[in-house]
């Protein structure tokens, strides 16, 4: 058997556990662990608590804490009134962006008139060889 570099395996154990050891690592800690009862017992240990650990219920995590961590992405606080505060500014805050963007969409524009006489004028004008207007309160005059 090769030579141990450490005294005890320590955290190589989790290592192990974890598969987190190379191949040569994980050979020098299971060499190790067939004669050092203490190593052993530390690592039926480890193996307990992660078994302990993995049999738990997830704990609830609350209304409060959610609202806090989904809608403004901080830890919830501790106070009951405080949550409420913040909810009800957050609700405020959405309101009044729904209300803006409800002002700039439906804004009235008013009416559009564009000024069709001038239009007509200066069409008239513009065209060569087109009617001859008569100005207004000129009698036409007999064409000799």
């Amino acid at each position: 058997m090769g030579a141990i570099p450490f005294s005890h395996a320590g955290e190589r154990l989790s290592a192990l556990l974890d598969d987190e050891l190379d191949d040569r690592g994980a050979l020098q800690v299971t060499r190790h662990l067939a004669v050092c009862d203490e190593c052993m017992d530390e690592l039926e240990d480890l193996r307990a608590a992660r078994s302990a650990l993995r049999g738990l219920q997830a704990p609830d995590p609350g209304v409060a804490f959610m609202l806090q961590t989904v809608v403004l992405g901080e830890p919830a606080p501790q106070e009951p009134h405080l949550v409420r505060r913040v909810a009800l500014a957050g609700s405020g805050v959405a309101l009044l962006g729904v209300l803006v963007v409800a002002f700039v969409l439906g804004a009235e524009q008013g009416t559009v008139v564009p000024p069709v006489d001038r239009f007509v004028v200066d069409h008239v004008f513009s065209v060569e060889g087109g009617p001859m207007v008569t100005p207004v309160g000129v009698q036409p005059s007999a064409q000799p």
